[in-house]
Parts: structure tokens; C-alpha cells; sequence
């Protein structure tokens, strides 16, 4: 954990699907009027009393996933003592507003009688004849205001000070040594600059790479040749290693 006036700071980075499914477990409380932290199968139950809605049709593995995620930052704030930074890439934000403008078609186009198949295809989910700040910005807000009431608040790490440069400078890096595609390369590597303790991801390939390269004897070369090429390219990670004899890669959890 990163050292801040001498106290320990807990660093973690969501992956956009992990986002999705905690948004879905906001959305689903507000929608029976609960509080968060209130478990899936009281949810169940509030959505079968309230809202006569069958658990059927809702997706209440996802839900469980958003749940999980909720409580597991909520504990980490309690170990920490509230010393704990959460971060939420600008990038996974723009795959996670896409995610909600998909949800926003399908309801939209539904409410239109156009069928499934056809409601797939390109261009019916191209124009926007909606309100797209308040049907999609807006959604976003309030979830992110509900969390900040619990004390979850997220920053993205490109509003940084030349956080953009240094991001792809370590993604180039990591770049030689494993091949990732390109969402999970640059998310890696705002991890590495962001000296996150954690990756919350549900992708379970890149969670096995990256944790390979943290702990695999294996992948030990990498590690070092990422670690070196770090201290070469980037004088902030030098003064690190300098100082800690160390650099430490992110681990991924879910």
C-alpha cells in the first residue's frame, strides 16, 4: 500500500464491467426505495413485494456482483480507516455511458414495437431522438451520488497532471513483454501509474495476466524487465525504487 503522511493508503481501479454491475446494484435499490448495503435476496424479495416483478426477468447474478463489489470497498474504507482512493478511468467511464445508451435503445425501441432482431441492427441504435443527459448523464450522476453518500467516490486518473503521457509511456512498456488488448493494456497501465494496490475486474483472462506477472516465477523476467524499463523511462518510478528498493505492479481481484 502507498505510504501518504505516514498513514497507509488502499488504491484500487474498477475495470468498466465491474462498474456496470455495481451501477446495477444502485439502480436496483432505488428502484424499491432500499438503502444500499441491503443484500440480493432481501432485493429480491422487495422487487417480488413491491414491484410484482419476477426474479426472472431481472439479472440478479449481475446484481450480486454489484452487491459484492459494494461491500468489498465499503470494507476496505473500514480497514483503512477511510484512507482509501478509488479510481475510475475516463476511458471505462465512455465504455460504461455506452453500456447505459444500449440499455437506453433497447427500452426505447422496445416502447416502439420493433422486434428484438431487428432492434440489433445498426441503424436503429444510431440516432439519439432521446434526452441523452438525462436519460444517460444523469443516470450516471445520481449513482455516483448515492455511492458518494456511503463515502465511495471515484477520480479518474487523466485528469492528473500529464497522467495521459505517463500512461501510455508505461503502457508502451508493458507493450513488449505481453500481449493485451488494447482496453486492458491502457487500464493496466493507469493501474501501474496510479501505484493502485488493486484491479477490480470480472475479465478472469487479464486478472490471471496480471496477476501472473505479479507472482509467477515464471513470468519473473517480466516482471523485472518491466520494473527496469519503469525506472529507465519514468524518473518518478527511479525516485521510487530509490527509496522503497521495490516497484509493485498491481494485483487483480474481482
Amino acid at each position: 500500500m502507498r505510504k501518504l503522511l505516514w498513514i497507509l493508503e488502499f488504491v484500487i481501479l474498477i475495470d468498466t464491467n465491474a462498474m456496470a454491475m455495481l451501477s446495477l446494484y444502485v439502480e436496483s435499490c432505488n428502484t424499491v426505495g432500499r438503502d444500499l448495503g441491503i443484500s440480493v435476496d432481501d432485493l429480491k424479495g422487495e422487487f417480488g413485494n413491491q414491484k410484482d416483478i419476477k426474479s426472472d426477468y431481472l439479472n440478479f447474478k449481475e446484481i450480486k456482483k454489484g452487491y459484492r463489489l459494494y461491500n468489498y470497498v465499503i470494507e476496505k474504507i473500514k480497514s483503512f480507516d477511510g484512507n482509501i482512493k478509488v479510481w475510475f478511468s475516463l476511458l471505462s467511464e465512455i465504455e460504461l455511458l455506452d453500456v447505459f445508451l444500449d440499455r437506453a435503445f433497447d427500452h426505447k425501441l422496445t416502447g416502439k414495437c420493433i422486434p428484438y432482431r431487428i432492434r440489433l441492427k445498426k441503424p436503429f441504435r444510431v440516432q439519439i431522438d432521446f434526452d441523452y443527459e438525462e436519460e444517460i448523464v444523469k443516470s450516471w450522476e445520481d449513482i455516483k451520488e448515492n455511492l458518494g453518500e456511503q463515502s465511495i467516490e471515484f477520480d479518474n486518473p487523466e485528469k492528473e497532471r500529464d497522467a495521459i503521457q505517463d500512461i501510455i509511456k508505461i503502457a508502451k512498456i508493458v507493450t513488449r513483454y505481453v500481449a493485451l488488448e488494447p482496453v486492458d493494456l491502457y487500464l493496466y497501465a493507469s493501474g501501474i501509474y496510479l501505484r493502485a494496490d488493486e484491479i477490480y475486474t470480472h475479465d478472469g483472462e487479464f486478472k490471471a495476466i496480471i496477476n501472473k506477472i505479479l507472482t509467477d516465477r515464471e513470468w519473473r523476467t517480466i516482471y523485472d524487465n518491466i520494473q527496469q524499463d519503469l525506472r529507465k523511462f519514468i524518473q518518478s518510478f527511479e525516485d521510487e525504487y530509490q527509496k522503497e528498493k521495490k516497484i509493485d505492479l498491481p494485483k487483480g481481484v474481482h
